[in-house]
């Protein structure tokens, strides 16, 4: 019902806009316009586009992307851009309501996920088990790299040479974070990460062979974890010995910090890039610049060997 509202609510404001200004405003300068919802759609355009396009990000800074509704102003600018880049349809629901009602004559959309296997996990329940988070995944990240590209070359033709050199490059950094990621799993000692958030990096896990543990069982930061999965947790640093527990970096670890209180186990920081602070915003943060330091702090908590 909530999305229903939602949605007729989208559709009045779209046809209070259509009404008002009849077709798309020219209030902008000459370079092509690209809107993208969250940070690593927003990093991975840019990488490819350089300053040639005027590419924005729709999700602000230190937001946490589940629970972002646009502003009228964000749909409104959606509305008026040449391109619009979202996940999927399992992430931001808010940019499938506002697909539904964009003009595809006017606005070129792409669904940077929609050349990959989206995943069930049974260790979850948002999203009906469906795991939206597909870029903690070097080699799907390539996959969605592509899919933005071919997005790009359709909007602007007469740049193809330029963007696909750029994707190519870009695309080569990505495979030596794949390189990474191997040396990392494969020389560290424990091949479970203890996870006190909500576990987003499932396809990385999956991708590299290793376990995970969350008190969790969704996505969302609405929900809530179990005393027994704590308890859990709080067994297994006891009796492993792997005495680190990580948590998300843009969300206040209070579980992680009630699992280190009762086993001294160290607290590492992980991001899963849906967004980035504001700081990190102020300081050029890229995808690559985060993974990079994921797997430092990963290197730390797993007792790396290399």
């Amino acid at each position: 019902m909530k999305l229903i509202k939602y949605s007729f609510f989208l559709c009045l404001v779209m046809l209070f806009v259509m009404l008002l200004t009849g077709c798309k405003t020219n209030e902008k300068d000459d370079k092509i316009t690209v809107m993208t919802t969250i940070f690593p759609i927003y990093d991975f355009t840019k990488a490819i586009t350089k300053d040639r396009l005027n590419v924005e990000l729709i999700l602000p800074p230190g937001v946490e992307p589940h629970s972002f509704d646009p502003k009228p102003r964000s749909i409104f600018a959606i509305r008026n851009a040449d391109v619009f880049i979202y996940t999927g349809d399992f992430l931001e629901v808010w940019a499938t309501q506002i697909i539904d009602i964009l003009d595809e004559d006017e606005i070129i959309i792409v669904n940077a996920s929609k050349d990959i296997d989206i995943s069930h996990d049974d260790k979850h329940d948002d999203h009906e088990g469906i795991d939206p988070h597909v870029w903690v995944d070097p080699l799907y990240a390539i996959k969605m790299v592509d899919s933005i590209l071919e997005g790009l070359i359709e909007v602007d033709k007469a740049n193809a040479s330029f963007y696909t050199e750029n994707a190519n490059l870009y695309k080569q950094e990505l495979l030596k974070l794949d390189l990474a990621y191997q040396d990392l799993f494969s020389k560290s000692e424990f091949k479970t990460i203890i996870f006190g958030g909500h576990f987003v990096f499932g396809y990385l896990a999956k991708r590299y062979n290793i376990e995970y543990v969350s008190p969790y069982n969704g996505f969302s930061p609405d929900t809530l974890p179990t005393p027994k999965n704590i308890q859990n947790l709080i067994n297994l640093i006891k009796t492993t010995g792997n005495n680190t527990i990580f948590y998300e970096e843009l969300i206040n670890p209070k579980v992680a910090k009630v699992i280190s209180e009762e086993t001294n186990a160290v607290m590492l920081p992980l991001n899963g890039a849906g967004n980035i602070s504001k700081t990190d915003y102020e300081n050029q943060a890229t995808y690559l610049s985060i993974m990079y330091k994921n797997i430092e702090n990963l290197k730390k908590g797993l007792n790396y060997n290399g």
